[in-house]
């Protein structure tokens, strides 16, 4: 065992005396509501316009529900088929249909809300939501969850094209990124006229700007919702897919890989996260990283994560109840820690020290693991990446390095065979051996939303 005498052992025993005190717990959640305050006022004056939210036309985006997607997939069975297909499968047919009436009965009433107000509006789901209509609207709106908000942002490249998220199933999604997140339909005519009324704060959402490098001919772009779609082989998904990609196509809608001095500037935006590595996670991810100007290091891990940040308010709900974006998603669940290691933690400590350590004191114990926590997560208006080594690999060769952190710049190129570069869990893009990426925050990237004051 280690003994330290001196100073540092009456630091220890100070550190100890304070964590333990009764009233160390308030003085820390003063210093962080003093520090989440401040975050949260730059986000809110991140913009000197005026809350004005005039749309004359607006799109709104409606998730695919499961009700839809089983009888789009199953287009031959009746309904009390497709019932015995769901029941064989352990599928609640019931529970399944209820949602989806929901949802359509939330949907009908934002339609309907918007046209009492003078605006003209189109429902489109994702076969149909593409830069024709992004481009015909003031406004883009999204009628589902999490998801629906991110394949809607997608589309939107612009940061003068506001998107307001709705969430549809407030029991069944947890609609972070919606702006009345967890209240039901009876809640959306007050909300809509506090939106005219100019009662709101516009806010803007960092975005991740990605640019590959590499032979052109070998980056090619898929889309994960088409895969999903395409599981179970079916010639209603495979015509419908074929429909909306050959009208893409003709109308010209499609935008196209630019490729300027063998760079290619991607047309998404990153709202959530970028993952970069092996398409099978049970493969190690082989690459070289460079964080801003830094020292070129070669990496094995299972993958890297580069994320935007999060709203500081969500920094006082509880530990199950992160769940959405940025750093409140990917970054977060990455590099929490557990009350199990802050107590192992502290008795390795007063072991090593020879000092007494709480580690058994559960209210401590949860108060310094909160602490560690609530420092991962940052604003969404901070012009910075983070950046996370998924299960990072050390040995003689690859020595250790920071495997996380804040950055500017992200290069990272790849030196894997079946891997592949994913933006926001939808779009992705062939990222092998020779590939090169570059990503970067820009402010004229950001997302213009909004949220009540």
């Amino acid at each position: 065992m280690l003994k330290y005498g001196g100073r540092l052992q009456h630091s220890a025993f100070a550190y100890a005396a304070l964590i333990m005190h009764p009233q160390a717990s308030n003085l820390s959640s003063s210093l962080r509501t003093m520090r989440l305050s401040t975050a949260s006022k730059t986000q809110l004056q991140s913009s000197d316009e005026r809350s004005i939210f005039a749309p004359k036309k607006v799109i709104i985006l409606t998730k695919l529900t499961r009700m839809e997607f089983e009888r789009r997939t199953h287009a031959t069975l009746n309904e009390e088929q497709l019932k015995y297909m769901l029941a064989r499968r352990g599928s609640d047919y019931s529970r399944l249909l209820e949602r989806h009436e929901q949802h359509h009965l939330y949907l009908n009433i934002v339609e309907q809300e918007l046209r009492n107000a003078g605006i003209e509006t189109r429902v489109v789901q994702r076969f149909d939501y593409d830069k024709a209509a992004v481009e015909w609207a003031d406004a883009v709106f999204s009628a589902g969850g999490d998801g629906t908000f991110l394949l809607a942002a997608s589309r939107v490249t612009s940061s003068d094209k506001p998107i307001i998220g709705i969430n549809t199933d407030p029991h069944g999604s947890e609609g972070y990124l919606c702006l009345l997140r967890k209240r039901s339909h009876e809640h959306f005519k007050d909300a809509l006229k506090r939106l005219l009324d100019g009662d709101f704060r516009w806010t803007y959402r960092q975005r991740i700007r990605v640019r590959l490098r590499g032979d052109p001919g070998r980056i090619e772009h898929v889309e994960l919702h088409d895969q999903q779609l395409n599981i179970r082989s079916s010639d209603a998904w495979h015509g419908m897919l074929s429909e909306r990609r050959s009208g893409e196509q003709n109308d010209g809608s499609a935008e196209e890989l630019k490729d300027t001095n063998g760079e290619v500037t991607l047309q998404e935006l990153a709202l959530n996260e970028v993952f970069m590595g092996e398409s099978l996670s049970s493969r190690v991810s082989y690459y070289e990283l460079q964080v801003d100007d830094g020292e070129t290091m070669k990496q094995k891990s299972s993958g890297i994560t580069v994320c935007t940040g999060s709203s500081p308010s969500v920094a006082i709900l509880p530990m199950w109840k992160r769940q959405g974006t940025g750093s409140t998603s990917w970054f977060f669940n990455i590099n929490k820690l557990n009350d199990q290691c802050v107590s192992d933690l502290l008795r390795i400590i007063g072991e090593e020290l020879s000092v007494p350590m709480p580690y058994d004191d559960k209210q401590v114990v949860r108060h310094i693991c909160n602490a560690f926590n609530n420092r991962l997560i940052f604003a969404p208006d901070l012009e910075k990446m983070a950046f996370s080594i998924r299960d990072p690999i050390y040995n003689l060769t690859f020595r250790p390095c920071v495997d996380r952190g804040f950055a500017s710049k992200i290069r990272v190129r790849s030196r894997c065979f079946d891997a592949h570069l994913v933006i926001d869990g939808g779009a992705a893009y062939k990222f092998n051996d020779g590939a090169e990426a570059i990503l970067e925050v820009h402010p004229e990237d950001a997302l213009k939303t909004v949220i009540f004051r």
